[in-house]
Formats: C-alpha cells, sequence, structure tokens
C-alpha cells in the first residue's frame, strides 16, 4: 500500500528524530565551546565543527539549522548556565543588600570554576556577529532579570543609590569579572587583596548616602 505525501513527511520526520541522540547533541555544543576557544568566534565552521566533533557535517544539519542556528543555542546554553547559578544563590539570601554581596561572591566563584564557560560567553559578546544570530536585545549581555529586580528593589527600599539598574549591573559585573581575571593571572593576591575588599566598595558607591 503506497503511503500518502503527508504519509511520507511524517515518515521521514520521525526516521530524521529518531536519529536524534541527545549525547550527540551534547557533544556539538561542547565542541563547538572548545573550538570557540581555540580558533576564535568568527572562524567558526560547520567544517570545523565536524572535525572537532568527530561527525559528518551532515549529522550537524540533524540538530541545528545552520551555523548561526548552532552557535545562538551555544551562547543561549552558556547564558542560561550562568543565569541559573546566580539565581539558585540569590535565593540563599533575603534582602536586597544581602543578595547583591551573594551575587558578587557567586559571579566571582563560577569564575574560578568554570572559567572556560565564561571566557566563551565573552567572546561573544565582545564581537559583532552576536546581532546577527536573532538573539533579543535583551538577552545580550549578562544582565538577567533575577538580579535587576534586586537593584530595583533595593533602590525603591531606599537602601540603595537610584541610577538605571542596567547601569549598575554591568558596573558590579565589570568590577567581578575583572577581579577575577586579575586573579587567574596572577595580577592581584587574594590574601592581600581579598573580594571583601570589592564587595566594600561596590557598597560603598551601591548604598544611598543617609
Amino acid at each position: 500500500m503506497r503511503r500518502s505525501f503527508d504519509q511520507q513527511r511524517d515518515f521521514a520526520y520521525t526516521s530524521v528524530m529518531r536519529k536524534r541522540d541527545d549525547k550527540k547533541y551534547e557533544q556539538i555544543i561542547d565542541s563547538v565551546t572548545e573550538l570557540i576557544l581555540q580558533v576564535g568566534l568568527s572562524d567558526i565552521t560547520i567544517a570545523k565543527i565536524a572535525a572537532t566533533a568527530q561527525l559528518y557535517p551532515s549529522t550537524i544539519y540533524i540538530y541545528f539549522d545552520n551555523k548561526e542556528d548552532l552557535l545562538r543555542q551555544v551562547f543561549q546554553r552558556q547564558r542560561q548556565n550562568l543565569q541559573h547559578y546566580l539565581s539558585a544563590k540569590l535565593a540563599l539570601a533575603a534582602t536586597p543588600t544581602q543578595q547583591v554581596q551573594i551575587y558578587m561572591r557567586a559571579l566571582y566563584q563560577f569564575a574560578q570554576d568554570q572559567p572556560r564557560s565564561l571566557a566563551t560567553l565573552q567572546q561573544f559578546l565582545n564581537s559583532p556577529l552576536l546581532t546577527q544570530l536573532a538573539i533579543p536585545a535583551v538577552e545580550q549581555n549578562l544582565i538577567f532579570p533575577e538580579f535587576q529586580t534586586v537593584i530595583e528593589q533595593g533602590q525603591a527600599a531606599g537602601d540603595f543609590r537610584v541610577l538605571p539598574s542596567g547601569l549598575a549591573i554591568l558596573l558590579i559585573n565589570s568590577d567581578v569579572l575583572q577581579y577575577a581575571q586579575a586573579i587567574q593571572q596572577q595580577l592581584v593576591d587574594p590574601v592581600m587583596q581579598p573580594l571583601e575588599q570589592l564587595l566594600n566598595l561596590t557598597a560603598t558607591w551601591l548604598t544611598d548616602p543617609k
């Protein structure tokens, strides 16, 4: 019995979906992350991705529409990884002031524990390619809504200086990430200049003077 066109299409779609393997998907994502760190974001090609992942190029297209779709998913995966990590830590503190300190400690720890993930994110954020990947503008940064709410609640309560919450977060992120990088490069001694000093400096400019 001959299948109708719709039946043939559904059968073909089901066959492709059966070939999808979650482990291969993760393998591709991990390979792209590694490749970005090796050759840079602008030099990524499907051929290089396939070679790094030890897969046929045709296999890549089972999981992703094209290179742009693949890079978009890599960026979003890494960004979500950081967001979930920070959000879980924010939930451990009760007040905005405490949450800012928790956030800064967590961001620093993430930079220490997962430097490759953070380096991949920074390559995207520093590349003009990011705007070509159909990523919503609100996601093209490391400003997460959970922490933005913390800053805005602190401002509403009169605990924090009133300034654009996005600007405050960018300043905090920059301070923490530069400090973490200086530690990794052994430009700063964490014993002589502990993270606590940075927390106190942030509290000084963020806190609204009474």
